[in-house]
């Protein structure tokens, strides 16, 4: 036969039939199946990779090395104790002359039933003191509450009539406070709506004089219009013309970059979202500022036109005798254009600088966060590894308490089936005086039993008390004197006995 000791630990295919061998097996809880050796190849699976099989292997090869060294110690166990049998052959020749069970032979040579019964007296005492003293506790608990009750009856009756009096107090407080706050706020409004109405004359009044002012102005300002709005015009016309020329320029600029812009995208697809919804917003902006500047223009022109045409037909009358007032205005005037121009075009150059480097930055910020997204990636991709390998020793942990719970209950099990069948050997031994002290164990719970019982009691008649808030200690009293009358509690259970005699 093979056994646990001369069985192939490297074979797949053995099997393990000593019969001794298998009862260590069983009382171990293990099975048989577990002690055989199983290659790596039969833990492959095409979704894990070698590293998580090897790790399976490795695991499961430990476990069956564990298991087989405990069912070799329990076999070396089991050999020794079967080695011992044979030792209780006095007691059997002994059996065999008197005709009667080693059981009987026992129980006649024990003191086993006179110690039984002492101990049932002594725990019928102790149950009795214990219930006495347990049941006077509740009892005077009981009169506490009861007079505890009383007091604080009194006591709730006082608290009512002073918050009553204190609410009282209060409403009236409360009434004034919102009288005085209702007159401050009608007070504050009325000095609000005075301030207002000062306000709106002051304001009346200054409008009256700024149109007197703009009226002077306007005179004074059309001696000096026509030239000026000649040059002026000629200005503005050099002036859309390089604009257009710097739109253009700007156009193909942006093309260019959006077709950069472009090939970015195809290379990154992760950022392709993001990256749209940032041009399309800048592009946005760019059009709506230059379609305010273009509006803008326009409306000027507009003003100006308009202006120009009410000028003209006043400015005819005028011509001669202001004409070199106004050749000495216009090359002031001029002047002054240049100077303005000159303004306008620094104010140019620095938007374009700002506009050139805040498309670096972002650029920068662009290439930035494409680095961060790469990181990102190898960051999850070392993550996922790193969680798969997690799950895979999570599931062997549980897969390792799964077993070791399996092998206990299976453990359990046979132990249970030892007991069993040494309590079915030992029956013969044990019958003639099992169910005496059956019986006083029975008598030792129940007195047990009936104490709590009857310490329950008297807690749900407190209770009941408690809940009705009526505490009548009297009752309770005779309640307690008619427990403690119980059969239970006294030495009259023991009159009767199951033993037979021994005559």
């Amino acid at each position: 036969m093979t056994s646990l000791v001369n069985f192939d630990e490297e074979n797949a295919k053995a099997v393990i039939t000593s019969p001794r061998s298998l009862q260590a097996c069983k009382q171990e809880g293990i099975l048989p199946e577990e002690l055989i050796y199983k290659p790596v190849e039969a833990f492959q699976d095409k979704n894990l990779s070698p590293r998580l099989v090897k790790l399976r292997y490795d695991f499961f090869e430990a476990k069956r090395r564990d298991l087989l060294a405990a069912a070799r110690q329990a076999r070396e166990v089991l050999l020794a104790d079967w080695e011992k049998e044979g030792s209780d052959s006095q007691l059997q020749m002994v059996a065999q002359e008197s005709g009667l069970s080693k059981g009987a032979i026992l129980a006649l040579n024990s003191d086993t039933l006179k110690l039984e019964r002492q101990k049932l007296l002594k725990a019928q005492e102790i149950e009795r003191k214990w219930l006495s003293q347990a049941l006077d506790c509740e009892l005077k608990q009981l009169k506490a509450l009861e007079s505890a009750n009383e007091f604080l009856d009194s006591a709730a009756k006082d608290q009512q009539a002073l918050m009553r009096e204190q609410s009282r107090k209060m409403k009236e407080m409360n009434d004034r406070r919102a009288a005085e706050e209702e007159r401050k706020q009608l007070e504050m409004e009325a000095r609000a709506k005075l301030e207002k109405q000062l306000a709106k004359e002051e304001f009346h009044k200054q409008q009256l004089e700024m149109q007197h002012k703009r009226k002077l102005e306007a005179q004074r300002a059309k001696e000096l219009h026509d030239r000026q709005m000649k040059e002026a015009e000629r200005k503005r016309e050099l002036e859309r013309e390089k604009e257009r020329k710097r739109e253009q320029e700007a156009r193909e600029l942006q093309a260019r970059k959006d077709e950069m812009k472009a090939q970015d995208q195809r290379r990154i697809d992760l950022m392709n979202q993001k990256q749209e919804a940032f041009q399309e917003l800048m592009r946005e902006r760019k059009e709506a500022r230059d379609m305010k500047i273009c509006k803008s223009i326009l409306q000027n022109q507009s003003i100006e036109r308009k202006r120009r045409e009410d000028f003209e037909k006043k400015q005819q009358e005028e011509a001669n005798r202001e004409e070199r007032l106004m050749q000495a205005m216009a090359e002031k005037q001029e002047e002054n254009a240049k100077k303005s121009f000159q303004t306008m075009m620094r104010r140019r150059i620095i938007a374009d600088e700002a506009s050139r480097k805040a498309e670096e930055r972002r650029n920068s910020i662009l290439d930035q966060q494409e680095e961060t997204e790469y990181r990102l990636m190898e960051h999850d991709a070392k993550k996922e590894r790193y969680l798969d390998f997690k799950r895979e020793l999570d599931g062997l942990r549980a897969k390792n308490k799964d077993i070791n719970v399996e092998r206990q209950r299976r453990r359990e099990q046979a132990e249970r089936e030892a007991i069993a069948e040494a309590v079915k050997k030992k029956d013969e031994k044990i019958d003639h005086l099992n169910v005496e002290r059956h019986r006083m164990w029975e008598l030792r719970r129940a007195a047990q039993a009936e104490a709590y019982k009857a310490r329950e009691l008297v807690k749900d008649e407190i209770l009941k008390q408690r809940i009705e808030s009526k505490f009548d200690s009297k009752r309770l009293e005779n309640k307690l004197g008619s427990l403690m009358q119980s059969d239970l509690f006294s030495a009259k259970i023991l009159q009767s006995s199951s033993l037979p005699s021994l005559h």
